[in-house]
């Protein structure tokens, strides 16, 4: 019985390393966190860079939004 159980528990390790699906955004989570750790500790000289960086990547998808709105808006009143 325990040969039987120590196949399974094999197979199923092997099975599960196989069809683990790879999750790519935890990378950048995980980078994403320490930037912020860095700008937060400020004893880095990217510092400022980094604070610049996530004031553009907050305010573009707002920018692309109202610049859409009005294009549309300049299509529609043609």
């Amino acid at each position: 019985m325990s040969t039987m159980r120590s196949a399974v528990a094999h197979a199923g390790s092997r099975y599960r390393r196989l069809l683990r699906r790879p999750h790519p955004a935890q990378a950048l989570e995980h980078e994403a966190e320490h930037l912020r750790q860095v700008e937060h500790a400020g004893e880095s000289g990217e510092t400022p860079f980094i604070a610049i960086i996530g004031i553009i990547l907050f305010l573009l998808p707002i920018v692309v939004v109202f610049l859409g709105a009005a294009f549309a808006a300049y299509y529609l009143a043609r």
